[in-house]
């Protein structure tokens, strides 16, 4: 019995001992924001979405805090900064801290270390959350200066709206659509907001601008349907011109927008259409071992509520943002790393770490 005992006591000391293995480090990450996605936003698409829906599906749930360093509700220039730069701000910044210092992004950061990297969204590619990923002002309303930003920045894949801001400017005249094409882009123009792209087409030495619209993209309940062929049209042309893996962010802008204008129709279109987008993503992360995927939201908007019998009835409390936790759903190597309740400046400096950047 006593050489029993000390037997287990030298296991538990002994060098030999088994330890847990390391973590699983993804070559690619895959950030899907779902702005103003909050759990009954959620809630409604998975009751309207034939199961089993995407989130449903996914490995790790965790919860995330989202106020930022001056509000308890915060705005999508502040949580953006949080998600992509990993410093609480204060309300409107983009990509700055408290004291309206610039930080480096995580897009920028993987630039730099040679990887490639995207945008995708159902905004304009200047508005406050893709902004946050490689522009540095502090106020999220100049435009033109974002856009000017996001040419020198060098994201190798970018499609939204916004095209107003690079070829008709007011402030300094200058035509940016021609300066992405002497920097080796290749600019599309998606005329039609149910049409798709053929990214695959083009030539792998060339990044790639698509624009979607002039200003902001049409609602998908006015028809609009890229976002689901465009995100995974994207993981396509940065996976064929990455040899040392890509980040790539997607945005369901518009669902932020519906909640807003404390509309039910919208909203639920806008959430089927981030559904139909996160189910071919996944379906994608799970071809290959090497692709890391976090679907999250930047912040709640309305405190909305569900109420009905069979079929679900949105009630808005409020037309903006609030201070709930929202999920987090992680997919692929260093998935575990996301479990638990933690800031949103956590998910930067999670991505950073699994990347070693």
């Amino acid at each position: 019995m006593l050489s029993g005992f000390l037997f287990s006591w030298w296991l538990c000391f002994s060098p030999y001992t088994t330890q847990a293995p390391a973590p699983e480090k993804p070559v690619n990450i895959v950030l899907i924001i779902g702005d103003g996605m909050g759990l009954a936003q959620i809630a409604l698409a998975e009751y309207l979405y034939k199961p089993p829906s995407p989130l449903a599906q996914m490995e790790v749930i965790g919860l995330q805090k989202t106020h930022s360093a001056t509000h308890l509700e915060t705005d999508s220039g502040a949580a953006g900064t949080a998600l992509s730069c990993g410093v609480k701000t204060f309300n409107a910044a983009i990509g700055v801290d408290a004291d309206s210092t610039a930080v480096k992004s995580i897009l920028e950061m993987a630039r730099d270390r040679g990887m490639k990297t995207g945008l995708v969204v159902t905004s304009s590619i200047v508005h406050a959350t893709p902004a946050a990923f490689y522009a540095h002002v502090t106020s999220r309303g100049s435009y033109e200066e974002i856009a000017a930003q996001l040419v020198a920045t060098g994201v190798d894949v970018f499609v939204g709206g916004g095209e107003k801001y690079f070829a008709d400017r007011y402030s300094d005249g200058f035509d940016l659509v021609e300066s992405l094409k002497k920097k080796q882009y290749q600019v599309l123009h998606l005329d039609d907001p149910r049409g798709r792209a053929n990214l695959e087409s083009i030539r792998k030495e060339h990044k790639i601008a698509c624009f979607t619209a002039l200003e902001d993209p049409i609602r998908a309940s006015m028809g609009r349907t890229y976002l689901p062929w465009m995100a995974v049209e994207a993981m396509d042309a940065l996976e064929k011109r990455a040899d040392k893996g890509y980040f790539l962010m997607i945005e369901a802008s518009q669902v932020d927008w519906a909640s807003h204008a404390n509309d039910q129709e919208w909203l639920a279109l806008e959430m089927q259409d981030a559904f139909a987008m996160m189910k071919g993503v996944l379906a994608k992360v799970r071809e290959d071992e090497n692709t890391l995927l976090i679907i999250t939201a930047d912040h709640e908007c309305s405190y909305m509520s569900l109420k009905g019998k069979r079929s679900p009835r949105v009630e808005f409390s409020t037309k903006v943002h609030s201070s709930q936790m929202v999920p987090v759903f992680a997919d692929g190597p260093g998935a575990e790393e996301f479990l638990g309740i933690y800031e949103n400046t956590e998910i930067f400096k999670k991505m950073k770490d699994l990347l070693g950047l």
